[in-house]
C-alpha cells in the first residue's frame, strides 16, 4: 500500500515538475489548467463561454472538482481570480480577527486552526492549479463540487461564527 501511495506521488510531482514529460497522460490535467487560464486573459471569456470539449474529451478534466479553479480563470479571467482570492482573504481576516477577540487561549488557537483550515485548503489548490505546487486533489472550498467538502467547511464557518458571537465572554 505504501508503494502505491510513494508511486502516486512521485506521478504527481514529476507531472509537476514536467508536465510536458506526458502531456497526453499525467501532465494533461497541469497543462490544460495552463491553457484555460492563458485563454481566459484579464477579463475571461464569459461564463459558460469556456472551451466545454476537445476532441470529444473535455477541454479540462475534473472540471466539477479539482480544477474549478481553472475554469473560473477561463471564463471570468483574472478579473474572477482576484475576487475569488479577495473571498478567501476575507475569510481569513474575519476568521483571525475572531482569533484575537476570542476570550482565552482555546478559543483563540480554535478560530485560528478553523480559519487555517479553509484557507490553507484554498490556497493549497489554487497553487496546484496555477503550477506552482503539485496538484493535491483536494477541493477548493465552497466552490468545487462535492458535499461532504461543502458540508465539512460550512460546519468549520458555523463554529467561526459561534466563536465570534461569544466574542471574549470567557475573561
Amino acid at each position: 500500500s505504501s508503494d502505491v501511495c510513494s508511486s502516486d506521488l512521485a506521478v504527481r510531482v514529476d507531472a509537476w515538475l514536467d508536465p510536458w514529460a506526458d502531456p497526453l497522460g499525467s501532465g494533461y490535467q497541469a497543462l490544460r489548467a495552463l491553457f484555460a487560464f492563458g485563454r481566459g486573459g484579464v477579463l475571461g471569456t464569459g461564463l459558460g463561454a469556456g472551451l466545454p470539449s476537445v476532441g470529444g474529451a473535455p477541454a479540462i478534466p475534473a472540471i466539477h472538482n479539482d480544477l474549478v479553479f481553472a475554469a473560473i480563470g477561463e471564463e471570468l479571467g483574472l478579473a474572477g481570480v482576484v475576487v475569488v482570492c479577495g473571498c478567501y482573504l476575507v475569510i481569513a481576516i474575519r476568521g483571525l480577527r475572531i482569533a484575537v477577540a476570542a476570550g482565552d487561549d482555546f478559543r483563540t488557537l480554535l478560530a485560528t486552526g478553523l480559519t487555517l483550515v479553509i484557507v490553507l485548503q484554498a490556497l493549497l489548490i489554487m497553487a496546484g492549479v496555477l503550477k506552482l505546487v503539485p496538484l493535491t486533489g483536494i477541493t477548493l472550498p465552497f466552490v468545487s463540487y462535492g458535499g461532504s467538502s461543502l458540508l465539512v467547511n460550512a460546519v468549520v464557518v458555523g463554529m467561526l461564527l459561534a466563536l465570534g458571537a461569544r466574542g471574549g465572554e470567557g475573561r
